[in-house]
């Protein structure tokens, strides 16, 4: 197992220690395994996942799957993750440092390619498709998984202050038709499309950011006085005052270079 240096500034130490925080009952959620199975498998693939964190793409792949190659510009983050797969007996996934817009990675060097949780943190979704798309094999697969932003406006507000307060890392979610947009501009052909709700503990979610305690009552305080369509949407639930739970959307979606709908 490989830990490649690439060196890359690219995260502060704030977002750093959130996405150290996130505990290995994370390794479960279901649309881990979605993904693997939305990707056919046969056994021979090489897999990029796209910004891994603590690897929990790569080691859901690995054992279906001849290699997977992870990076992601934080080397705290990579040498958290690789301790973790080499305990899991992971053996054929390799670790790299690299920034997101520049990746080390040859054309047309993957079967398959994921990117979860990752185009949410950036302004650059954009960008960080094209380094996919240079690497994907034109017979490739291209896998995404990401927090779905709402049609409506209203709600698309009080999702991303929601999101903004407890992790300072997040960008914006996109909509299905920004998704679809983003896709298809360049030239992928979109498979498949699952959207899905996913329920948080409230207590569980906003301390696994680490936001600041006046940060986790600010966030009640919003989601116990949103509207009653914000409400409906997010499934936000209480009990003697107290938020328990509330949901976002996830969005996952399979699709291909073009070119390989002409093969």
């Amino acid at each position: 197992m490989t830990l490649a240096r690439n060196d890359c500034d690219w995260i502060d130490e704030c977002t750093r220690e959130s996405r150290l925080r996130i505990g290995e009952e994370y390794s479960h959620e279901a649309d881990l395994a979605r993904l693997v199975e939305l990707a056919d498998l046969k056994g021979n693939e090489t897999v990029l996942d796209f910004v891994t964190g603590l690897g929990f793409v790569a080691r859901a792949f690995a054992p279906h799957v001849k290699k997977v190659d992870s990076f992601d510009p934080d080397e705290s983050l990579l040498m958290r993750a690789r301790d973790i797969a080499e305990l899991a007996d992971c053996t054929n996934i390799a670790f790299t440092i690299a920034d997101p817009l520049d990746i080390p990675f040859k054309k047309n060097s993957f079967d398959i390619a994921t990117a979860r949780l990752a185009l949410r943190h950036t302004v650059d979704s954009g960008k960080y498709l094209d380094e996919i798309s240079r690497v994907l094999k034109p017979s490739g697969k291209l896998l995404v998984a990401d927090c779905l932003a709402p049609h409506s406006s209203e709600l698309v507000a009080f999702l991303e202050s929601v999101m903004k307060l407890r992790d300072r890392s997040h960008i914006s979610s996109m909509s299905l038709s920004e998704l679809e947009s983003l896709l298809e501009g360049r030239g992928y052909l979109i498979d498949q499309v699952e959207i899905y709700p996913k329920l948080h503990d409230f207590k569980t979610w906003a301390n696994r950011a680490g936001a600041e305690p006046d940060s986790v009552r600010m966030l009640e305080m919003m989601l116990r006085d949103a509207t009653p369509r914000a409400k409906r949407h997010f499934r936000i639930e209480e009990s003697e005052g107290k938020i328990v739970s509330f949901a976002t959307w996830m969005i996952l979606i399979k699709a291909f270079p073009e070119s390989a709908g002409d093969s």
